[in-house]
């Protein structure tokens, strides 16, 4: 599979959450007061400009720390980089994710399905998905930021019933 080239919206968020250490926010430095508003036509690079577009679409907010403006990643901007991911090798393990989300919450449900398939997982039952990538990091981003901790079960198996049906789904060969 060829691997898909990041936008600079997702280098820019990927470079946010890998900074944002104790306060949650990047301090950003830049040659003009804020990031965006009024100054923005002045500074044209496509840099400020994603910067700009991310604060407008609600991905991060700027705030003030010490008196420092940094940019905070916001959970809509976490749940961008939440994405599939490539993978090399298959380490022989299979990663099993069941939920059961309430009606009342359809919603939260339907984006956590989308999210799973984003991130190569396939549905063995309505509410029983699989994958061979460790997800654990996305996995358990998503279930914090759509409050899933007490409705979603992650497994992690080294053997399986009818594996070759997964290893066939998945197009993977297996090694051990």
């Amino acid at each position: 599979m060829a691997r898909k080239r990041s936008s600079l919206t997702e280098k820019i968020l990927k470079i946010i959450l890998a900074s944002v250490q104790e306060t949650g926010a990047f301090l950003y430095s830049h040659p003009y007061k804020g990031f965006g508003g009024r100054n923005f036509a002045k500074y044209q690079g496509s840099l400020a400009k994603t910067i700009y577009d991310l604060k407008r679409h609600g991905y991060i907010e700027e705030v003030e720390i010490n008196g420092e403006k940094q940019l905070k990643l916001l959970p809509k901007g976490r749940l961008k980089l939440i994405k599939k991911k490539l993978f090399k090798n298959w380490d022989g393990y299979w990663r099993i994710i069941t939920f059961d989300i309430e009606e009342k919450r359809r919603k939260t449900r339907d984006v956590f399905r989308d999210k799973l398939s984003e991130l190569n997982c396939a549905p063995i039952q309505k509410s029983v998905w699989i994958s061979p990538e460790d997800i654990s990091f996305e996995l358990q981003n998503l279930i914090e930021i759509l409050n899933l901790e007490n409705n979603v079960d992650y497994f992690i198996a080294k053997a399986m019933t009818n594996e070759d049906k997964y290893l066939e789904l998945f197009k993977l060969q297996n090694n051990r």
